[in-house]
């Protein structure tokens, strides 16, 4: 009964601890990504950089296609604010994590994987 309860806060709190610890790991390899690119890659980093006023141009047109009330509005506070090297930075980002959370659940699996197959040589 006590070993229950336990497990029920335990568990919650081992589960917030992985996203933050995913969030991290996610943060720092973004960074790293933009700055690898940035330092060693500069005209891989401006192309990326010209696509990515692309896709803020076309963030901006469906904003005036969909909401043209508050297209000037938003334009002048977020979409002024942001340039094409912080959308680069957010696009980066999103890469970036899928790519983590990819090989995060790769290994979790392949070490469940490699669990499950050993107790079932135990019990053999």
């Amino acid at each position: 009964m006590l070993g229950n309860a336990i497990v029920s806060v335990v568990r919650p709190i081992l589960a917030v601890a992985q996203v933050i610890l995913l969030l991290v790991v996610e943060l720092v390899a973004a960074m790293l990504v933009y700055m690898y690119l940035n330092l060693f890659h500069l005209e891989t980093f401006g192309t990326l950089v010209r696509f990515a006023k692309y896709v803020l141009d076309t963030l901006v047109g469906q904003m005036e296609i969909w909401a043209p009330a508050a297209a000037n509005a938003a334009y002048a506070t977020l979409v002024g604010e942001l340039g094409p090297k912080s959308i680069l930075l957010l696009l980066i980002g999103l890469v970036t994590g899928v790519m983590v959370r990819f090989l995060a659940r790769l290994v979790s699996r392949l070490v469940s994987r490699a669990a499950r197959s050993r107790t079932v040589e135990e019990h053999a």
